[in-house]
């Protein structure tokens, strides 16, 4: 964690959001996540939206515009959602039958974990396509930080997290599904248009199967 953000972390008394902020299970009401016609929602974009040309897909040009690299406190970024039909569309079909991995996102409240990620201040009008995009994925509340400093106040954005099993009659959560290599190199390209250190924070705060990507010479490498 870039080190003003480490000072920011420890100064904090807690990174409990209950009193500032409500979690959102899906499917999503509009009408608490916009509780005005000019409300916006910080949403933080943790896998593929990090890519804007990606995120492109789903968001205004007026949301892509508010796009801004933050860091997500106690939470961790896991390869463990199940890519769905439309995702291998969109993807490709012709990988390993265990490299189907997307990423998911679980709150834990410890102030070790934390990811990188990209804020983007959502209008109602975003929502259709986001839910075309993003399927049983509740809202959760956390602190985030600017990655580079330039606001050392947190503030609250909102992640996906899915946290349930199934949806639907369609498996969702594998705990030994690998990245899908579309995917995963979409996330990676993201991350290196803003800066070497942000891919290398991405690489440092992402999991699979139980261990850190940096700690992987290929995290695709394992599948059989």
């Amino acid at each position: 964690m870039p080190l003003l953000a480490s000072q920011t972390t420890a100064s904090m008394s807690s990174l409990c959001t209950a009193r500032h902020a409500a979690e959102h299970l899906y499917p999503w009401s509009v009408d608490d996540l916009f509780p005005t016609p000019d409300h916006r929602l910080p949403l933080i974009g943790y896998g593929s939206l990090m890519n804007l040309a990606s995120a492109r897909r789903s968001l205004s040009a007026e949301c892509l515009a508010s796009a801004k690299p933050v860091i997500v406190l106690g939470a961790r970024r896991i390869y463990e959602y199940v890519m769905s039909p439309r995702g291998r569309g969109v993807y490709g079909e012709a990988v390993a039958h265990d490299q189907f991995g997307v990423l998911n996102a679980q709150a834990t409240g410890d102030r070790a974990d934390w990811f990188n990620a990209m804020m983007f201040q959502m209008s109602v009008d975003d929502i259709p396509a986001l839910l075309s995009r993003e399927s049983a994925y509740d809202l959760v509340p956390a602190w985030t930080l600017c990655w580079n400093g330039e606001a050392p106040q947190p503030s609250i954005g909102y992640f996906f997290s899915c946290r349930r099993d199934s949806y639907d009659g369609r498996q969702l959560l594998d705990s030994q599904i690998l990245p899908h290599p579309g995917y995963h190199a979409i996330c990676e390209e993201g991350c290196e248009a803003i800066s070497p250190e942000f891919l290398h924070a991405f690489r440092t705060t992402t999991w699979a199967r139980q261990a850190r990507l940096i700690d992987a010479v290929d995290p695709q490498a394992e599948s059989t």
